[in-house]
């Protein structure tokens, strides 16, 4: 059985055949506010070749107003230069590039084929006329129709090429990642063959924050969403192979060996990358943080292991939320006295109350034939011993592997592969299990993007020389919109 991670944007390239309409022809109703739009510069031909810091976007809303926009550089490197030692076999991957680790630079430093670029599907706004915005060179422009297939929703943003009076990020910067190691700068600093290297390092934005205080460790979360209180209601994001088993945590991935693929802040979203986790040296985790939202991809590469737990346990400061899954719709309150609960895999959980809302959908992409169910326990002392954090499980939830899981790790030889992903919303106080459904549905189903060619303006009736052409229809759909290494099959 295959599981799939679904969310990824489809993106259609069209030739343009005629002029574009006046924009109150074409108003914007897309309603998206937390998800972002990526696409890869293999989508953006005629962007191919620009400087990154030369690519602004806008949006048209009775007059252009400039939104922000990031390019996030990709390369293939392989887990030996990135941990800056040998391993059994130089295998590659592509990885986001940060000259600030040893995955070094983009060595094109241009946008090409592999380059990310993202924005907010929420800065999206009505359909423009063919005069350009001041700043950005002529026929450089893009029109993006964004359409969403769950209520025919549509909205519209444009890509230009800056004459170099304006910047990417429009002045805007929705996301603040501090990565602060305590020991000084990384990688002069950092002990890449044993942990634990503690850091400070935090995430805020408008809605949320969240600290780790070492690679694996994320012991803080905060929302902050409209009237939500503020409080840290996370313990631990925990990862144990089975209950009361302590031999490999989170703790222990952070004491091995590891290293850091990316920490990179931009205006539209921070990234956060890195491997190492015991006896699995290149096992992965990815965290994109965006204004309102952070996915969470788990990429599993280790040997032959007898099961696995991902768990978010909240902190006695999540007492009086009240947690719902698409299991267990009617709730429970957290309050560290047990519950009884139908067992099953959500594939959305809620736990909702003053303290904000916390939406997570989740899904596995794997080749292997699992038993996988849910793991819930609110209880101030529980039966179990918990490996790490505080004592108690408050709503502890998530996915449980009770089967073995075979070899994912390649350097050990043939391998099978298993990722988790997690899309986690952070909302105001009062969300419902019908509005985690609809997160739910707006993070597995697919943006559809149509790329066409603004046109230069007409003047005196007469058509640019490409009006007329026939229309070249191209439907590009990648397998994924999180990011697949090239060694994961």
């Amino acid at each position: 059985m295959r599981h799939r991670t679904l969310l990824y944007v489809s993106v259609t390239l069209l030739q343009l055949t005629a002029p574009l309409a006046a924009g109150s022809a074409r108003a914007a109703s897309l309603a998206r506010p937390l998800d972002p739009v990526v696409l890869v510069g293999s989508d953006l031909p005629s962007l191919l070749g620009l400087d990154p810091g030369d690519l602004v976007a806008f949006r048209y809303q009775g007059a252009w107003v400039q939104i922000p926009v990031q390019v996030d550089e990709s390369h293939v490197v392989t887990f030996e230069q990135v941990y800056d030692m040998i391993l059994n076999a130089p295998l590659p991957t592509l990885a986001y590039s940060d000259p600030g680790t040893h995955t070094g630079a983009d060595p094109d430093a241009t946008f090409d084929s592999d380059d990310e670029l993202a924005f907010m599907a929420r800065d999206a706004g009505d359909a423009a006329p063919t005069v350009p915005p001041v700043g950005t060179v002529a026929g450089s422009g893009l029109e993006l129709e964004i359409t969403d297939s769950l209520d025919a929703g549509v909205g519209y943003v444009y890509l230009f090429e800056s004459d170099g009076s304006l910047s990417p990020d429009a002045g805007a910067d929705y996301v603040d990642y501090q990565f602060d190691l305590v020991a000084g700068v990384y990688p002069d600093d950092y002990d890449l063959a044993n942990g634990p290297n503690p850091e400070d390092s935090r995430v805020t934005t408008t809605r949320y924050e969240s600290h780790f205080s070492d690679r694996w460790i994320h012991d803080e979360m905060r929302i902050t969403a409209g009237t939500a209180s503020g409080v840290d209601i996370l313990d631990r994001h925990r990862n144990i192979f089975a209950p009361g088993v302590c031999s490999r945590s989170e703790d222990t991935f952070s004491d091995g060996e590891g290293a850091f693929f990316a920490n990179i802040d931009g205006p539209v979203r921070a990234i956060r990358s890195y491997m190492g986790a015991n006896s699995g040296p290149i096992t992965q985790r990815r965290h994109v943080f965006y204004e309102g939202r952070q996915d969470i991809d788990t990429f599993l590469r280790v040997h032959q292991i007898g099961g696995m737990l991902d768990l978010f346990d909240l902190s006695s400061a999540a007492i009086g939320m009240t947690y719902y899954d698409s299991y267990n719709s009617g709730g429970v309150t957290v309050d560290g006295v047990p519950d009884v609960i139908s067992p099953g895999v959500p594939v959305w959980s809620l736990v909702t109350g003053p303290q904000g809302s916390l939406v997570v959908a989740a899904t596995i992409d794997t080749d292997v034939s699992s038993t996988i169910t849910s793991y819930y326990d609110d209880d101030v002392t529980p039966a179990f011993t918990q490996c790490t954090g505080d004592s108690a499980e408050y709503a502890q939830s998530g996915a449980w592997v009770t089967s073995t899981i075979p070899n994912t790790d390649p350097l050990l030889g043939a391998a099978n592969f298993f990722t988790g992903s997690r899309t986690v919303y952070y909302e105001e106080p009062g969300s419902s299990v019908v509005e985690a459904q609809a997160r739910y549905d707006q993070a597995t189903t697919p943006l559809d993007v149509v790329i066409t060619p603004l046109p230069e303006p007409v003047f005196s009736g007469q058509l640019l020389a490409g009006v007329g052409l026939l229309g070249l229809l191209e439907r590009v759909r990648p397998r994924h919109g999180r990011r697949r290494a090239l060694d994961e099959h």
